[in-house]
């Protein structure tokens, strides 16, 4: 019996979106190539390692016997690889970071215990420096709370989780003693946003239907837009880890029941990558917090 790491990679990355079109796309084949190369895979080992049906696709026992052999062996391959070239003895990584996060904090506890010999380097670039950041090669990947823009040329984003949403606002505000709020009743509210309009059509696509949001756009981070809200001056939409990730005096956060949610991704270059790198990026993919395979 025998098979190749790339049939591991394949079946790695079904397994994480359970749905091979979005696997291939994450792979860079089409969805008929990858489909080839997991059957093949089945075919060697002479065990379905995939449930597939109308209701979509689901790892087999199999499938989930296989799973931690096939990583360590994909990440055995890729050490080789990197003795091989005689890469440096301790390879870096420099990770933008657009915003905080208890996911993101989980991210790199494990990166640090899962690729040792690495030296992790994390850049707070605020709103308006990741892709600017990554179009300079100032950092090989970055953090993205996502907006209405796509990736830039030549890069490819990764989405990794959502979260539902919350008003960011003073303690003072007329709301902070609320539970929940909905859309409607903060559509006639100034929000903080980003100096140069960058996130104005992500507000105004979860702003209740039919209004216009108000924005002042006059902070670079989420620590402007925190002491903007705590002075009063406005509010702000932010992702549900914003409330454990982020405490200042002042400052209430109360959900949004009716909120659109948001999503992080992972953005990083196309092509081939550093095997530090290329681990990392395989270890957000295949164990971020919204991996459940």
């Amino acid at each position: 019996m025998d098979f190749t790491i790339h049939q591991l990679r394949c079946f790695l990355a079904v397994a994480r979106e359970l749905h091979f079109g979005r696997a291939a796309a994450r792979l860079h084949l089409s969805p008929s190539a990858l489909s080839e190369q997991v059957a093949a895979l089945e075919r060697r080992v002479s065990r379905p390692l995939f449930d597939r049906s109308p209701r979509g696709v689901e790892l087999t026992d199999h499938g989930r016997e296989l799973l931690p052999l096939a990583r360590r062996a994909v990440e055995s391959m890729d050490e080789a690889v990197e003795w091989g070239r005689g890469e440096a003895a301790e390879p870096s990584v420099r990770i933008g970071l657009m915003v905080a996060s208890t996911e993101f904090r989980a991210i790199m506890a494990d990166a640090a215990r899962q690729i040792p010999g690495v030296r992790w380097q994390v850049r707070h670039l605020g709103f308006t420096g990741c892709h600017e950041a990554l179009a300079r090669a100032e950092v090989d990947c970055a953090f993205v709370v996502g907006t209405e823009e796509g990736p830039l040329p030549g890069f490819e984003s990764l989405p990794l989780w959502e979260e539902d949403c919350l008003l960011v606002l003073s303690a003072r505000h007329r709301l902070a003693g609320r539970d929940s709020l909905t859309l409607a009743e903060i559509a006639e509210e100034t929000f903080v946003a980003v100096e140069g309009g960058t996130h104005a059509r992500w507000f105004a696509s979860v702003a209740a239907e039919g209004s216009a949001p108000h924005l002042l756009p006059v902070a670079r981070n989420f620590e402007e837009i925190l002491e903007m809200c705590a002075a009063g001056q406005g509010v702000n939409i932010a992702g549900r880890s914003a409330e454990t990730t982020y405490t200042h005096p002042g400052i209430r956060f109360v959900p949004i029941v009716d909120a659109p949610r948001v999503t992080t991704y992972l953005s990083v270059r196309q092509g081939r990558r550093p095997v530090a790198l290329e681990r990392f990026v395989r270890l957000c993919a295949l164990d971020g917090p919204e991996a459940q395979t």
